[in-house]
């Protein structure tokens, strides 16, 4: 398998803006505030967290198992991946949990600094069983660190990531909702763009009984709705329109996504 060296450091620059993005915002809690709940429903805050080093810890595993040829899972199954988390968030403080945040992201800058060409186009099997080669993973991460950042619950939003995280996220969701066989028929209507964007997934492709939910707002918006993680600003303001011509709070619930 190849890789194409300049998506490479792209997408390393983006893990490390992700990184920077996500401790930021970890660092503005106070350990006390850690125990509070995230925007995760039955999760705190140290549970994102933990889940966050895990991941990471996961990826690290598969950039040994990059350079070594030796088969090293991201996870050993998705069951051992949730019970991780639920132990780790039961036994770990909120200020524990900071600082083994910041210590691992360390760690994970040492594994790709040992990485080379050669390496990074090793193949892979990720968390979620999909093949991928190394080269995937700082995308991976990165999408990882900016999602949950807005998952710890004080105001991050998508409105703060850059311009091409949310292209980049945006071109990601029909794919993934198309692998879980969903079907959706979304019309997004970006304010700040000049082109707007149809999303058909499932049965929406082929049939025209599935009625569009129109979507309208700045792209960042529609895309924390898409992915569930809500309107970013007061769905007060009326730019944004969810079906037949509503505001914003009258959207429906969008399909999982991540």
């Amino acid at each position: 398998m190849t890789f194409d060296a300049e998506s490479l450091t792209t997408d390393l620059d983006l893990r490390s803006l992700g990184e920077r993005f996500y401790l930021k915002t970890l660092d503005q809690i106070s350990p006390k505030g850690m125990v509070e709940e995230s925007l995760l429903p039955g999760w705190s805050r140290v549970h994102v967290a933990m889940h966050v080093v895990h991941n990471a810890e996961g990826f690290m595993r598969l950039l040994d198992w990059a350079r070594t040829g030796v088969e090293n899972p991201m996870y050993p199954s998705r069951e051992a991946r949730d019970q991780e988390i639920l132990d780790s968030a039961t036994h770990t403080s909120g200020e524990d949990a900071i600082a083994i945040a910041h210590e691992v992201v360390d760690e994970l800058d040492e594994s790709i600094a040992l990485m080379t060409p050669e390496t990074w186009a090793s193949p892979l099997v990720s968390g979620r069983g999909d093949d991928i080669i190394a080269a995937d993973i700082p995308w991976l991460r990165a999408r990882e660190a900016f999602i949950h950042a807005l998952d710890l619950g004080i105001g991050a939003t998508a409105l703060d990531y850059p311009t091409a995280v949310v292209d980049r996220l945006l071109s990601e969701v029909p794919g993934i909702w198309e692998k879980k066989g969903t079907t959706t028929h979304y019309e997004l209507e970006f304010l700040d763009r000049d082109q707007n964007l149809t999303i058909r997934t499932g049965d929406a492709v082929t049939g025209d009984s599935v009625e569009p939910i129109v979507v309208q707002g700045e792209a960042a918006e529609v895309l924390s709705y898409l992915m569930g993680r809500g309107w970013p600003r007061s769905t007060a303001d009326d730019r944004r329109k969810g079906i037949r011509g509503g505001t914003a709070h009258d959207l429906p619930t969008p399909p999982a996504w991540l």
